[in-house]
């Protein structure tokens, strides 16, 4: 799937939350019931961190695939998108130390999405483990992870939203307003609230157009030029908030955008015409989340994606710059990405069993690579045996060589299991990418491990999506071993 923008398309009706605390005007007002012309009013919010949010969106467009890498983009083709979902959580805000929320727990009591694309019906709803998430605010778009769990990529998209209820209050005015004057909204603040990995140019404007004892309205309209994971993308938004005068908080939103973002390497482009409702209520006390401290960046650990293959019958964590972009019982295909650059393709080919007990030699899988790169074959630079924690037996093979005159390294890791169950995972990538890469292969096999269909897991894989359509259009493989096809060559008790 794209990364969602799932909008609430018709009406966005106003709610009334109630909350009973001091009403904070400002200086020039404090303790009035009516709020005179000319008034100037600060609109400070609370440092209340306990919240219960509802967000639901609606989305209709097009998503956009290039036909292929070697054409123009704008000649690419077009699915139609009808998407709702709505999400329903508990938060509880994390503060530094200018007291700028930048974290939070958050527990989901609801996650869905269903629609269609291109007539397909799809439904993705996050699993009862993952449903106690954080979230982590800083350089570019907010990270989110599951606490005791590994999101798919399914599930990222379906919590990625451009409407992050940790930032709607940096879209206040950060001075004193009077009824009828505008303001410009910060660059940084527009990310942070839209989910945006950077706002490069906006002319978006705040204007407060209504204001009584209870509440003070604002008006927003503007457009913004962005960027997701190095991807250009350009918003028309218009939007009211209700800030709750009170509580001090911001208790509903409601935005009407149209975004067109351009075709990425590891997702298509689209264009959409959509709107957002958020509803934002004060709690006294938590029924779910922990009060335990966040750590000030996401754990490193936390951020690996659960990659499902339900044909290959195989799992692993990798890497969330990684992408299973093809799936059938023979191939399945992943690609790393990252900033819109392609880093490598791993080619997972799934192997005729061998009998029980019979485990291919490091000897014979070197044979059958020279043979099948041929004149590619440069050297090998590293051979390993081992068995990973699922107690899979992995043999890892790293060879140089050239296509077309350019340096590309690969690694080949066979890995099987006592039954003679076996798959050949090939990572390609160019030589000058080895530092991007990261390791990747290493990952994957330690991570490895296959599974059963009628598991429960199995149930929770990442589908085929437009942008997996997309990128296997685009991306021919480089091949690979072909002749351990032959389960009876190069094999030992």
């Amino acid at each position: 799937m794209i990364r969602r923008r799932h909008f609430l398309l018709n009406g966005l009706a106003a709610v009334s939350l109630a909350a009973g605390s001091t009403p904070r005007l400002g200086h020039a007002d404090e303790g009035r019931g009516k709020i005179g012309p000319g008034r100037r009013v600060t609109l400070r919010p609370a440092n209340h961190d306990l919240f219960r949010v509802r967000i639901e969106m609606d989305l209709q467009g097009n998503v956009n695939l290039a036909r292929n890498e070697l054409v123009s983009k704008k000649q690419a083709r077009q699915l139609p998108l009808d998407f709702s979902s709505v999400t329903d959580y508990e938060e509880r805000l994390y503060r530094d130390n200018a007291q700028t929320a930048t974290r939070s727990r958050r527990y989901y009591y609801e996650a869905l999405s269903e629609g269609e694309t291109a007539g397909t019906p799809q439904r993705i709803d996050l699993r009862d483990s993952a449903r106690h998430v954080a979230a982590h605010l800083g350089q570019g778009a907010c990270v989110r992870y599951a606490t005791s769990a590994y999101l798919t990529h399914e599930e990222l998209n379906l919590l990625h939203l451009p409407m992050n209820s940790m930032a709607v209050s940096r879209w206040l005015p950060a001075d004193a307003i009077a009824q009828g004057e505008s303001y410009a909204l910060d660059r940084d603040a527009l990310a942070d609230v839209l989910d945006l990995d950077a706002v490069q140019d906006s002319d978006v404007q705040g204007t407060l157009v209504g204001l009584d004892a209870d509440a003070a309205k604002l008006q927003l309209k503007g457009k913004v030029q962005g960027s997701v994971a190095g991807v250009p993308t350009e918003i028309d938004l218009a939007g009211k908030i209700t800030f709750d005068l009170h509580s001090r908080t911001c208790t509903w939103v409601a935005l009407a955008l149209r975004e067109q973002r351009e075709i990425g390497k590891a997702e298509p482009g689209f264009e959409i015409a959509a709107t957002i409702k958020m509803v934002r209520k004060p709690l006294d006390k938590a029924t779910h989340v922990s009060d335990r401290p966040l750590p000030a960046e996401p754990p490193v650990e936390k951020l690996l994606v659960n990659l499902y293959s339900t044909p290959g019958r195989y799992g692993v964590l990798m890497d969330r710059h990684w992408q299973m972009i093809r799936q059938s019982k023979s191939l399945s295909r992943m690609r790393m990405v990252r900033d819109d650059r392609d880093i490598a393709q791993c080619d997972v080919r799934h192997l005729p069993s061998l009998e029980p007990g019979v485990q291919i030699t490091l000897e014979g899988l070197q044979a059958d690579i020279r043979q099948s790169l041929g004149k590619q074959f440069s050297e090998f630079l590293r051979a390993d045996e081992e068995v990973n924690s699922s107690g899979l037996r992995i043999v890892r093979l790293h060879a140089l060589g050239a296509v077309q005159g350019v340096p590309v390294q690969w690694v080949f890791a066979h890995c099987s299991d006592d039954t003679g169950r076996r798959l050949l995972a090939t990572f390609t990538l160019a030589a000058d990418k080895i530092e991007a890469f990261g390791g990747a292969d290493e990952q994957f096999v330690q991570s490895l491990r296959f599974i059963d269909l009628a598991s429960e897991e199995a149930s929770n894989q990442e589908t085929d999506s437009p942008a997996a359509a997309k990128a296997s259009e685009q991306t021919a493989s480089r091949g690979g071993p072909e002749s351990l096809n032959a389960p009876e060559r190069n094999t030992r008790r």
